[in-house]
């Protein structure tokens, strides 16, 4: 754990409007608040360490896996978190730190990380291409969702849980349905390999952002284009929704988190911190607070309240 010097150098200079920059290692994946927003967990490359996300303050390293850390989700009652390695999902009690048990049915390393609104599921993306339903209670295999031809880079739950979105390093997104594993709808147009994928809160829309530089929204029924909401000259790595839908947070490779209204495509602020692309971000669950993961290995939370 942090000394209190180590503390204090971390949090000297901080941009404005961050409270706390965290990280002790390299940010190899994604960042995630716990439901109830009290915890964030934080891939890195030895492991996923879990902050408290009031204070700062560090509460457990979950290591244990043999390379690092690509993805984390916290299971909707928040007792469990999943964290995806080469090949393995490892899951671990949130209140211990302690290691559940380990799945293990992908090729490649396990990008990306989802649990079903009901929590019953967990979908897993690889760089196998596939993408596997897994049973959370019996620990196992449902069913493997096969369509992409490249990597799976980011894959989420539609709001009500009927659908999957999940986006690849084929330049496509496919909208699955969730109970049969049959792919619905195919989103087409991106140009490089689209990095993350996101619904709105209402689940009418879909965003996703790509290396193509380009944010774009679409339907997320019909699967028709609605809009490009931004053409940036550099790598979109990540995009999310605000929980109240009123903002959409982009992170790229120029360092800067930008907060959009989705509606007009206005860009509301720019946070600026980060001296390296930013990964990963996540708003926590009441929408006050942002954090963004980069490669200058630093966790920067961001105060949104105001």
């Amino acid at each position: 754990m942090n000394t209190d010097n180590d503390r204090d150098v971390q949090q000297k200079d901080l941009p404005e409007g961050a409270n706390y920059r965290l990280g002790k290692s390299s940010i190899t994946g994604n960042v995630v608040f716990s439901p109830d927003g009290t915890q964030l967990s934080v891939c890195g490359d030895i492991g996923t360490w879990i902050y408290d996300a009031q204070s700062g303050d560090e509460v457990s390293l979950l290591a244990g896996h043999r390379e690092y850390a690509w993805s984390v989700a916290y299971s909707p009652d928040g007792r469990t978190v999943a964290t995806g390695t080469y090949e393995e999902l490892w899951l671990w009690d949130s209140s211990t730190g302690l290691p559940k048990t380990t799945l293990k049915e992908h090729t490649d390393h396990v990008r990306s990380l989802a649990y079903s609104p009901d929590g019953s599921t967990i979908a897993s993306g690889g760089a196998d291409n596939l993408i596997i339903l897994w049973d959370a209670e019996e620990e196992s295999v449902k069913s493997t969702l096969k369509g992409h031809s490249g990597s799976v880079r980011s894959i989420t739950y539609s709001p009500d849980g009927s659908n999957i979105a999940s986006a690849s390093s084929d330049e496509s997104v496919i909208i699955w349905q969730a109970a049969s594993g049959k792919s619905k709808v195919n989103l087409k147009g991106h140009t490089h390999v689209v990095n993350s994928v996101a619904y709105s809160p209402d689940g009418e829309t879909i965003v996703t952002g790509s290396s193509d530089g380009t944010v774009r929204l679409w339907d997320a029924f019909t699967g028709q284009r609605k809009s490009t909401l931004a053409d940036y000259k550099f790598y979109i790595w990540c995009v999310t929704y605000s929980p109240d839908g009123n903002t959409i947070a982009v992170g790229g490779r120029d360092g800067a988190v930008r907060l959009i209204n989705p509606s007009s495509g206005e860009s509301k602020s720019e946070l600026k911190g980060h001296i390296g692309s930013v990964r990963s971000i996540a708003f926590s669950p009441d929408g006050n607070s942002l954090a963004s993961g980069s490669e200058d290995h630093s966790v920067l939370l961001w105060d949104l309240s105001e």
